[in-house]
């Protein structure tokens, strides 16, 4: 049995990359060798962070699943309010994946025409000030993703931006 997990999600520490394997010992030594050609080793500290974070108190874990839910919740009535978009609430991760394909093929207030998941976040960016990334990054076409790993009074600010952007193609 091998099982593989990481601390980026669970303890918040999206950034530190780090994640670790248990299982037979010759299975972690091939995984260790094919490993060690792919990336490089990771830091003392983050290595330390992650072990306090798996050896410390959880109940924190359960308090940032409250907030994460929350805030998905908030998003997810938020941007299905928005016409030309839609999403389904994720089950597990903090960022949401939002349908734009009713989108592709309008225009923009500027006279541009929105051919794409890519231009769809470009004009996110540019008009609305807010930053997304185009589902074709991961042969996900027509989506778009965004996190909800903010604050509500961020969030609430960026849907309320969408929403202008939106409401304003034709």
């Amino acid at each position: 049995m091998l099982t593989v997990n990481g601390v980026s999600k669970s303890y918040a520490m999206t950034g530190w990359r780090l994640g670790y394997g248990v299982g037979p010992a010759w299975l972690i030594t091939a995984i260790n060798t094919l490993q060690s050609h792919s990336s490089s080793c990771p830091s003392s500290i983050s290595q330390a962070a992650a072990v306090a974070a798996l050896t410390g108190d959880q109940s924190v874990v359960a308090d940032m699943v409250e907030t994460y839910r929350e805030r998905r919740d908030l998003v997810v009535k938020l941007i299905g309010d928005v016409p030309r978009l839609g999403c389904t609430a994720p089950h597990g991760a903090f960022y949401l994946w939002i349908n734009c394909q009713e989108a592709i093929g309008a225009v923009t207030p500027d006279g541009r025409t929105l051919e794409s998941d890519a231009d769809v976040v470009l004009y996110l960016l540019e008009d609305a000030g807010v930053a997304a990334i185009h589902g074709g990054a991961y042969g996900a076409s027509p989506y778009f993703r965004i996190s909800f790993a903010a604050s509500e009074d961020v969030l609430e600010q960026a849907c309320e931006r969408i929403a202008r952007a939106f409401g304003a193609l034709v």
